[in-house]
């Protein structure tokens, strides 16, 4: 035997290794319990009596055990507990109590029922065992779960739920921790969802994934939070990248509630910090209102803070000498300089959930959330730069949806679950003032006054309707199900930059002439409609089936498949001219269905210990941002026309203040054009994991070891259809599209008159993600839980989709040839990265209870390109898209040979060096690692009736306390940063650079200091 068991670990161990690259928990607002009834000898008891009973509401289902033995308890409650008792007439009955279950587990629970004893088999770990969410047959893709008592327990200052998620090594927070980002990709590809229902941003402008400031929840909301990176379960949609789940909690027979408060300020943030006061109030209760039968929950949270507003290092006398021109010389008012010291941004969110136990074989559950936020924003306020407050506006959010849910048992062997939902999301902003946008420079900077150019015309509004029905049949080894999901969403974006019009000015005298330096305006051709939007609707139906396949005690099999078929209501308006230059059409919407298949396995290994072997193979798609479909509604070309002047003398246009009669440019329009491919297809990815989970014989310590594989098979990449044929192939190996390529000079020699960027949206195959993981869990025990877990990517992409407008995610993607497929190192790539949770409990003070969380992060810094900081290759980018040559020795001269020495120190110390002779690849370079410690220390004080009160203290990035060169967080601009300008290219090949310095991450501020809260709770 004990060579048996050594062969099986050597076996599993060699599979884990070999086979292509954790937990398969279904897009579910329920979870289920199984099992098999046998004898004493071992014989399949048909006709058993199963009585699972869900204590907190009095909810029963009663099921009778098949031929097989098997029965199985669907859509029950996520928590517990639960007790389950087993009767057959001739044998003694069985019962087992303090169940609990997951999120979306099925848990397996046999029982072996004699004539005078009982035994309940618990090689499943039955009852509160905590590896049970580990060791169980529907545990085969990848993905975590967090408590509701890991929420409360762990750190969080910001109360978000990018506080638990990253509990995952396989998750990293991108941008300052701004977006949730894994498998390498970004936010947008995510779906996050509460109750089965998905609540992330609609349309794909926020970096942050949510549709507001932060998740439209409050966390006292929520049971439970899980995270889904590869699941194989076909009723799942809508992501390449994660899917987030959370459930809310649910009223009980026992009244129940938490009142608690929040509170920071500059005091208990590292001391360079400008004055703000955060509070946030939270509020829920839960209870009967009629006892076993309706429940209900109630959550209300509302956060305030407030700051002063930024400095600005322009003087008042410049500001004045701006406003007293707007004023008395062309009468409009610009506002005041003095922004308000008590500005606050607010968020404020309510969830109400109804349940109601029909009868032992129905239950539906209603819930109604909805959340508003409102930020200020004085935009233009730095050292070098200042505003009016006819620059300044403030975002507005409203996100309000309905869901409700049926779950029903129709016969022992077959079960329904009924899913609809509505939401309506609006973000609009409140603009101080209509006007033009205007910049005058000043002695120490430049002057800000009117509407900022990207609020000119901006207005976001989104239905969603959501029906899902699926069918489960339980028959004998096998669990069917199947059913369909159908979304319809109605899309309203107007979004204009510079609908107003923008004027530079170089001096306050130019101002009071109306002499500008730059003029542009983006305006409708049709005079009926100068603010045309993008009005569209799509819809997506999804099919799918599925079989769950019980082969023996051992292994368990799941196999199936779905189609998602969308479909566009109206396409964007035709652009005939554009049809006739560039031979396609401009008006392509997606309609092209995707055939999804998924399979993934479990196998236990168990014996003495618990082991198991888990895996699979899938299909995904989805997550693609209505915002980059919307492109093509928005910019057909003809409905919105833009010019610009760069000069009064130029053309003899000269400033008013009028922002809706500017002038039109005779003659200097020209058509910025979105295109989406005929056959573009919605992202898809494969996904494949192999992993082996096993108990070490210390402690009940669970370790895991994963592979993990994503292949592309559809991603996004975009060219520019209107920037022609090369016209040079210049020395380092780049295409140039220059008219004079060695001087950098004449504009893109290849662009049709008449028309602008032709920005075309469609597919690549290439790019992949290689992902291994390691963990080592000590289960919850009375006074301990610990996990750390370390994951390795490798991550690769052609366009990383970092921005929302066409034009951007074009010219964003530092490369060698902006219109050629090039693979290089993922944006959203985290090579390296470790986290730890340590949570630990005691009664030090009589039955209170202290409680420490501790969360360490560390983890590679995120990677960055280096580029020219001017357009090298004619393409017309200038966002410092061209990444660099690093020349030899012998290549280059500078501009300033004084700095020679410096340049070549430069290219040492920044690893440029590594790549002389060649173009620095894109990503190639990484911020500094990065180091966070974050704890929470809370202390229970003695009960008063039935209330419960908790004090507690959070601090975020310990160790920034401790020394304030720790826990420092920078990044590299996702553009790039710029190494140097190219002057010109020698005849011979040499290039003339014109080097200034070493460049300089960005460091996150917020991100990189000490941040600390204290707060109370009462809960009863």
């Amino acid at each position: 035997m004990k060579y048996l068991k050594k062969a099986k670990w050597v076996a599993a161990i060699a599979l884990a290794v070999l086979l292509p690259v954790g937990v398969a928990l279904a897009q579910e607002t329920a979870s289920s319990i199984n099992g098999t009834i046998v004898d004493s000898e071992g014989n399949a008891l048909a006709d058993a009596t199963v009585v699972v009973t869900h204590e907190p509401t009095g909810q029963k289902k009663t099921l009778t055990t098949n031929e097989s033995g098997r029965y199985s308890a669907r859509g029950l409650r996520v928590g517990g507990p639960y007790t389950i008792e087993v009767s057959r007439n001739g044998y003694a009955e069985a019962e087992e109590n303090d169940i609990y279950i997951k999120l979306g587990e099925d848990r397996a629970i046999d029982a072996v029922l004699v004539e005078d004893a009982i035994a309940l088999d618990t090689v499943k770990a039955v009852g509160v065992a905590a590896q049970s969410q580990t060791f169980n047959p529907d545990n085969m893709g990848s993905g975590s779960s967090i408590s509701q008592e890991l929420i409360t327990n762990l750190p969080t200052v910001d109360r978000d739920i990018q506080d638990y998620v990253r509990l995952d090594s396989r998750v990293n927070l991108r941008d300052f921790g701004r977006g949730i980002s894994v498998s390498g990709v970004n936010n947008r590809f995510n779906n996050i969802s509460i109750d089965g229902v998905s609540i992330g941003d609609p349309f794909g402008l926020e970096a942050g994934g949510s549709p507001g400031l932060s998740q439209p929840f409050s966390l006292d909301t929520i049971e439970e939070l899980n995270i889904q990176l590869s699941p194989y379960d076909v009723t799942l949609s809508n992501f390449t990248g994660a899917n987030i789940n959370a459930i809310t909690k649910s009223g009980t027979n026992d009244f129940s509630g938490r009142v608690a408060g929040y509170f920071s300020n500059e005091d208990l943030q590292k001391d360079d910090s400008s004055d703000f006061t955060r509070e946030v109030y939270s509020v829920s209760m839960g209870g009967p209102i009629i006892k076993d039968k309706l429940f209900f929950f109630l959550a209300y949270e509302k956060e305030e803070q407030t700051s002063l507003a930024p400095f600005t290092g322009v003087s008042d006398a410049s500001i004045q000498a701006v406003a007293d021109v707007a004023r008395n010389v062309w009468g409009f008012e610009p506002g005041t300089s003095d922004a308000p010291s008590d500005a606050v941004t607010t968020e404020e969110s309510v969830v109400l959930k109804l349940d109601w136990n029909i009868n032992d074989y129905h239950r539906a559950s209603f819930k109604y959330q909805n959340n508003e936020d409102s930020q200020p924003s004085y935009e233009e306020i730095s050292n070098s730069n200042a505003s009016l407050s006819s620059h300044w506006y403030t975002n507005d959010f409203e996100n309000e949806s309905f869901n409700i849910n049926f779950y029903s048992d129709w016969t022992t062997n077959f079960s329904t679950e009924f899913r609809y939902s509505t939401s309506e999301f609006d973000k609009n902003p409140t603009n101080f003032a209509e006007l033009p946008e205007i910049g005058v420079r000043v002695d120490d900077g430049t002057v800000w006054i009117g509407t900022e150019q990207n609020r000119h015309a901006n207005s976001l509004n989104t239905k969603t309707d959501s029906l899902y029905l699926a069918g489960d049949w339980f028959l004998d080894e096998h669990q069917l199900t199947f059913g369909f999901d159908y979304k319809d969403e109605e899309i309203f974006n107007q979004y204009i930059r510079r609908a107003f019009g923008t004027y530079f000015f170089q001096s306050v005298d130019d101002f009071a002439s109306g002499n500008h330096s730059d003029y542009r305006l983006a305006i409708g051709s049709d005079p009926n409609n100068p603010y045309p939007s993008a009005d569209w609707s799509w819809s997506n139906l999804g099919l799918f089936v599925q079989d769950n396949w019980t082969v023996n005690d051992r292994l368990t099999l799941q196999y199936g498949f779905r189609y998602d078929k969308p479909d566009v209501d109206n396409k964007p308006r035709f652009n005939q001219e554009f049809t006739d230059t560039f031979g396609l059409p401009n008006n392509s919407v997606v309609d092209n269905g995707t055939f999804q298949p998924r399979f993934g396995f479990n196998y236990d290994m168990s014996d003495d210990l618990y082991m198991q072997l888990r895996g699979g193979v899938g299909l995904f798609t989805g997550g693609t941002p209505k915002v980059w479909l919307s492109n093509s509604y928005s910019q057909t070309g003809g409905d919105i026309i833009s010019y610009r002047s760069g000069g009064a003398d130029e053309d003899g246009v000269l400033f008013t203040p009028d922002p809706f009669n500017q002038p039109i440019l005779v003659g200097n329009a020209s058509q910025e054009i979105s295109v989406l491919d005929p056959d573009f297809d919605i992202p898809t990815v494969i996904k494949s994991n192999i992993a082996l989970d096993f108990e070490l014989p210390w402690y009940g310590l669970v370790a895991s070891t994963e592979l993990e594989y994503i292949k592309n098979r559809d991603a996004i990449f975009y060219q520019n259809l209107n920037i022609g044929e090369p016209t040079a192939i210049l020395p380092d190996g780049r295409p140039s599209y220059y008219q004079d390529p060695y001087n950098l000079d004449g504009d893109t020699a290849g662009a049709i008159s008449g028309f602008g960027d032709i920005i075309y949206l469609t597919n690549t195959s290439k790019g992949d993600t290689k992902r291994a993981t390691v963990s080592l869990e000590l289960p919850q025990t009375e006074h301990w839980y610990a996990k750390a877990s370390y994951t390795f990517t490798d991550s690769s992409e052609v366009s990383p989709g970092s921005s929302s407008t066409a034009y951007s995610n074009w010219s964003y993607d530092p490369n060698i040839d902006p219109n050629d497929a090039t693979v290089f190192t993922s944006t959203y790539e985290i090579e390296n990265a470790f986290t730890m949770v340590v949570n630990y409990q005691n009664m030090f003070f009589g039955d209170t209870i202290t409680n420490i969380g501790l969360v360490w992060e560390s983890r590679d810094g995120e990677p960055y390109s280096l580029t020219y900081g001017n357009d090298v290759n004619g393409d017309g980018a200038f966002s410092g898209n061209d990444l660099l040559y690093v020349p030899l020795p012998d290549e280059y001269v500078l501009t300033d040979p004084s700095l020679s020495g410096e340049f070549e120190d430069y290219l040492q110390s920044s690893g440029l060096a590594q790549y002389r002779g060649r173009i620095a690849p894109r990503n190639a370079f990484k911020a500094p690692r990065i180091n966070q410690f974050d704890i929470n220390v809370s202390q229970e004080l003695p009960a008063w009736g039935p209330v419960r009160a908790t004090l507690f203290f959070n601090i975020k990035n310990l160790g920034n306390m401790i020394n304030k060169d720790w826990g420092q967080v920078y990044t590299g601009f996702y553009r790039g940063e710029n190494g140097w300008d190219l002057d010109h290219i020698e005849t011979d090949g040499t290039q003339v650079i014109d080097f200034s310095g070493p460049h300089s991450l960005s460091l996150g501020r917020l991100a990189s200091q000490w941040r600390a809260q204290l707060g109370f709770r009462l809960d009863w």
